[in-house]
Formats: structure tokens, sequence, C-alpha cells
């Protein structure tokens, strides 16, 4: 997708009402998944999502339309909630609810790990632990991704940042998708489909 389809909003920065006022990143990505218009979408991780609206709202109008082809591209990439049963005043929730949630919150902190330990590799860079613990032991994700937009080295222009950020997110956009198989997630895609492992 290398253009965004006629009737979509506009790619802008920040948050907007409606899609009739354009979207951030993270909206079309809730429009594409068919959720209900957010720049917080469910189908997405909650650190993937800091990521890419940071870079959404970082990038030129201009530039932000290099994101265009990842569009699509995030949903499923996040840990399905649980269902449990909502919490009604101080009512105690039950075990299995506290077991699910905990569970849940698990496999979550393996998946951030898992993606930041790829994501690092990839670059050729490891961590020393004071840093790595500085990054929540790897589930900071958008620190870890922005403090290592610098390494191995600067880039001395805007356009030689911008194919970074891009072949940066790219390369998230991979680690999570290799993290989500390695540890056995399914990955619903928009409509109900599933996208191939």
């Amino acid at each position: 997708m290398s253009q965004l389809p006629e009737g979509m909003p506009v790619l802008s920065r920040g948050r907007h009402r409606s899609p009739v006022r354009g979207a951030c990143f993270l909206e079309y990505t809730s429009l594409l998944a068919g959720e209900p218009f957010s720049d917080e979408p469910a189908c997405v991780d909650g650190e993937l999502a800091a990521v890419l609206r940071h870079a959404n709202d970082t990038l030129s109008a201009a530039a932000r339309q290099r994101l265009v082809p990842l569009l699509g591209r995030a949903i499923g990439l996040a840990v399905p909630e649980p269902a449990v049963a909502p919490r009604r005043g101080r009512a105690r929730r039950s075990a299995w609810d506290v077991r699910a949630l905990a569970a849940y919150a698990g496999t979550v902190a393996a998946l951030r790990e898992n993606v930041a330990r790829r994501f690092t590799a990839a670059l050729g860079l490891e961590l020393p632990a004071p840093e790595w613990r500085g990054v929540g032991r790897g589930r900071d994700l958008d620190r870890l991704f922005w403090s290592l937009m610098t390494e191995p080295t600067a880039v001395s222009t805007s356009a030689a940042w911008g194919d970074r950020l891009v072949g940066r997110l790219v390369l998230l956009h991979e680690c999570y998708e290799q993290a989500m198989d390695e540890l056995g997630l399914v990955r619903p895609a928009a409509e109900g489909q599933l996208l191939p492992s």
C-alpha cells in the first residue's frame, strides 16, 4: 500500500476527534482493524503503539507518508486480553480472573522482552546490565527504541534520520512477528482472518 485509498483519512500529527479531520498512524490502524477510532487500538501492543505514536508525531507531513506501507502491519501484534468479569465496586475478583490477569501480564512481559532482545541483537548491540535495567529489562520498548536511534552512530541529515526511522520500524515489526510466533501467540487480522505465520 503506497498510497492511501480514496475516502480514507490523511495521515497527520496528533490525536483526532474523527477520521474526517485526519488520522494518526494508530487511529488509521484502528479503522483498518475494524475497531473504534482510537490512537490506542487493542490489536497493537501498548509499547509498539507508543513507538508508532512517537514516529507519527516526529515526522514531517511529507515524511509521514513513508509510513503508509506499514499501515495494517501492526494489527494483531498484541497479547489478547483475557475475558474477565467486570469489577463491581469493591468486589474481589474471582480466583480464575486473578490467575488469568497474572498470566496475561506475564505473557505481555515475555513478549516485550523477547522483542527487545531480538531488536538489539539485529542492530548488533548488547546493552550493559545497567542500561538493560533502565529499559525495564527490555519491557520499555518505547524508551529502548528511541535511545537506539543514534546507534551505532548518529546520522547527519534529516533524510538519513527518516531512512533509519522507517528501517527500524520495519525491523521492530519483524521482531514482534517473530516473537509472537516463538511464543505461540495467534495474530488475528482485520475481519477475523488469521495472518499466515
